[in-house]
């Protein structure tokens, strides 16, 4: 059976190497870009692969197209082949610990239509606190041929989401924090505030105790 939204860090401790399963460290900072790959090289779940979040699993930035763009389909399709994911591959995603960065390749993975991909609930985090096995320095896996079957409508553009903005059909859900939502505070972007018609749910309120709510 495959895992497809969250996998326990008992579940994953029974399937190291696996070779049918690929696990994926995800972990990254916004305000420093070269933390993830150094926690990674430090410590990590043994036989995890590294996924950088602006180099592997965000496009080239423009100027126009935001901090982390969507990246080419047949560009991603040839990172997953690097980290050895293809068909029958059953992909675990972690990161620190609040899913934020392994929800990403989680999408990205789904968006390309794999869907055997599941996030590692809690997070290096707790699996560290369950005193859990690691290794530090860099795994390889075998690359793979990975077959993109993209999905084109998990995509909705700037020109789509202004022209349905405050449809009674459409939902327009901003995932950041309550304060970056109503403009009080804004450490990243130029701009305060949000998009018109959009509704505030904050990621980390699908958290408690350190693992997603049931």
């Amino acid at each position: 059976m495959a895992f497809t939204t969250l996998i326990s860090t008992a579940a994953l401790a029974q399937r190291l190497g696996d070779p049918a399963f690929a696990i994926v460290d995800c972990r990254s900072k916004l305000d420093d870009e070269a933390w993830g790959a150094r926690e990674y090289k430090r410590s990590h779940v043994p036989g995890a692969v590294y996924a950088d979040l602006n180099a592997d699993l965000s496009g080239p930035k423009t100027g126009g197209n935001g901090r982390h763009p969507l990246p080419d389909p047949i560009a991603l399709a040839r990172t997953f082949g690097r980290l050895g994911i293809a068909s029958g591959v059953q992909v675990v995603a972690y990161d620190q610990d609040n899913g934020m960065w392994a929800s990403r390749l989680w999408w990205l993975l789904r968006w390309l239509g794999h869907d055997a991909a599941a996030v590692l609930d809690g997070g290096f985090a707790k699996w560290i606190a369950e005193g859990r096995p690691t290794e530090s320095g860099e795994t390889r896996r075998e690359p793979r041929e990975f077959a993109a079957a993209p999905h084109a409508e998990m995509v909705a553009d700037v020109a789509e989401v202004a022209a349905r903005a405050g449809a009674r059909d459409w939902r327009l859900v901003d995932a950041r924090a309550p304060e970056r939502y109503r403009g009080e505070v804004e450490p990243i972007d130029r701009t305060p505030g949000h998009i018109p018609g959009a509704v505030n749910h904050f990621f980390q309120t699908n958290i408690e105790h350190g693992v997603f709510k049931t």
